[in-house]
Parts: structure tokens; sequence; C-alpha cells
């Protein structure tokens, strides 16, 4: 499989994983521009990880990727250290084997997730977080609450979730549609958080 920049990574031979094709993953650089320069991505069912890839190209510095299979947890990590070797800036990378449910319940302070000492605490939430789950699965709405209520994202984050086009999952009260965009049977939506919610520490009474 290859990159945009024409770097080959590996993809995992099971039928079970879809990579995100390189139109979409062009589609969403092209969409989050600048943005990305010096963020922190969250990447959940992170498959070959080569969206994760795609970012880190684009001057990401952090990336979390989640993904269940082991085997395919290998083919990510080892895309993800062949991608990082080619930048010079300092970065982050971490590959966590964990199901999606149950990791997202731990919340950003999960003892399993490391950080380098370049990063403050402040750093805990995610700029970005990129959800490819199965297309038939129910982990859509359920993940997105719990980005919410564990305290994973900023005010200023957007999650993006790839879908099928038949299918499009519901989006949760806690987020707001900023973009929708088809790309045959493939979508995207762009959400942002719904600030009317208060789910955040400094609007929020209840921290």
């Amino acid at each position: 499989m290859k990159l945009i920049s024409g770097k080959r990574i590996e993809s995992p031979l099971s039928q079970k994983t879809r990579p995100t094709s390189s139109k979409v993953r062009e589609a969403i650089i092209n969409i989050l521009g600048t943005e990305i320069n010096g963020a922190s991505w969250l990447d959940l069912c992170s498959g070959s990880g080569a969206m994760a890839c795609e970012v880190l190209q684009r001057g990401v510095k952090r990336v979390l990727s989640i993904e269940k299979d082991r085997r395919v947890v290998k083919i990510c990590k080892k895309n993800l250290m062949d991608v990082s070797n080619t930048i010079d800036q300092t970065i982050h990378i971490q590959v966590i084997c964990s199901e999606l449910i149950s990791f997202l319940k731990k919340g950003p302070k999960n003892i399993r997730i490391d950080f380098i000492n370049d990063f403050s605490n402040s750093e805990e939430k995610f700029d970005f977080v990129f959800l490819d789950p199965p297309y038939e699965s129910r982990l859509y709405e359920l993940s997105q609450e719990l980005l919410l209520t564990k305290q994973w994202i900023k005010k200023t984050s957007t999650l993006i979730c790839e879908c099928s086009s038949k299918s499009m999952p519901r989006i949760h009260n806690g987020w707001k549609l900023n973009k929708k965009k088809f790309y045959g049977n493939t979508s995207l939506l762009f959400l942002i958080p719904n600030q009317a919610l208060n789910c955040f520490d400094d609007t929020d009474s209840m921290h």
C-alpha cells in the first residue's frame, strides 16, 4: 500500500481489515490542511495505521493508535516507526492492542498510555480523533459518547468518522456535524463538540 507521498507501507492480509482508501486519506489531509501541524491524533480501530502515517508526514507530533487484532498491531507499529524514521522533529508514537470501548472507558489518564517529557499534562487530550470501526458495528455512537464523558478531547477538537454511505451512524447529541463528505460507498463525518453541553473542565461546575 502506498501513502500519498509515494512511500510504501505494509497492509494486513486479513479480510477483516479495510484500509482507508488513498482517495479518502487525501481528502482528510486536504480538509484538515495546516491545522494538523503540531497536533495530537487519536487513531481508533487503527488497522495498518495508514491514516496515522499520513498525518505524521503532515506534521502531527503525537499519535496514539488503538487496534484490537494483535497481528495487525505489529504491522501498524512497523509502519508508524518506518514513517517516523523519515521525520526530523520530535514525535511520540504509541500503538496499544485493546478492544475499543473498554479502552475508551479508561480515559486518557490510563496507565497504559505513555508520555514523553516534551508534553505537558494538557496534552492528555487529543486535537483530532479518527474513528474507523467495521462499518456495521455499533461502535460509532458509544465511542462518540465516551470521547466526551471520559474527557479525551478539547473544546476545539475534531472527530472524523469514516463510515458507509449506505448506513450513516447516528450523531450523539454531544457532537455537531461540521462537514459531511461522500466518496462512493465511503463517507466522512467531521464532528465538533456541542459546546452547549458543557462537557469541558473550564465550563463544568462539577469539576
